[in-house]
C-alpha cells in the first residue's frame, strides 16, 4: 500500500516515480523502434487500426439521430446511450455475419472455390443490407428462429483456393 501511495505521488523528487517514468520511456522507445524497423508489425497495426475505424464509422452511421450527438449531459444517460448503440451495432453485425455465413455455405454447396484472400476482406460492417428508416414488424417475434450452427469448416486445395464445407457436408466428405 505504501508503494502505491508513493507511485501515485507524481513528485519529481520521488525516486520510484522517476525510475518507473524512465522505464516507461525506454519501453516506449523500444516499441517505436520495432514499429519503424518492422514492416510486418506496421502492417499488422494498420490492419487493426482500420478494423477499429471501420467499426467506429459503422456505429456513427447507425447512430443517425441528432447527428450522433449525445443529447444529455447526464453521464448515466450518456453511458446508457452508448451501450444501446453498441447493442444495436452488435445485433446488426451478428445478423450480417449469419447472412454472410449462410451465403458462403450456399456457395459451398454450389461448388464455388474461394481464395483465402477473398475471405479475408469480408467485413460484417456492411450498410446496404440495413434499412435504418424501414418499417419493422414485430408480429413474428414470438416465433423462435431455428437453431444456428456456426461451424464452417475449410480445407485447402492444391490450386491455392479454399473449399468451404458445411457441417453436414463435412460428414459426407470425411
Amino acid at each position: 500500500m505504501t508503494l502505491l501511495r508513493r507511485l501515485n505521488n507524481r513528485s519529481r523528487k520521488n525516486q520510484i516515480y522517476q525510475a518507473f517514468r524512465e522505464v516507461g520511456r525506454a519501453v516506449r522507445t523500444v516499441v517505436l523502434l520495432r514499429y519503424l524497423s518492422d514492416p510486418a508489425l506496421r502492417e499488422q497495426i494498420q490492419r487493426a487500426t482500420n478494423k477499429a475505424e471501420a467499426y467506429n464509422g459503422f456505429t456513427k452511421w447507425l447512430h443517425f439521430g441528432n447527428a450522433g450527438w449525445l443529447a444529455s449531459r447526464d453521464p448515466e444517460l450518456q453511458d446508457k446511450a452508448v451501450k444501446f448503440l453498441d447493442l444495436v451495432a452488435a445485433s446488426v453485425v451478428f445478423s450480417t455475419t449469419i447472412d454472410m455465413t449462410w451465403t458462403l455455405r450456399r456457395m459451398a454447396r454450389e461448388g464455388w472455390t474461394l481464395n483465402a484472400a477473398d475471405l479475408a476482406v469480408l467485413s460484417p460492417y456492411r450498410r446496404e443490407n440495413v434499412l435504418r428508416f424501414g418499417d419493422y414488424t414485430t408480429d413474428q417475434l414470438h416465433i423462435p428462429p431455428p437453431a444456428y450452427n456456426p461451424t464452417l469448416h475449410t480445407t485447402t486445395e492444391e490450386a491455392g483456393g479454399v473449399r468451404l464445407y458445411t457441417h453436414d457436408e463435412l460428414a459426407t466428405v470425411e
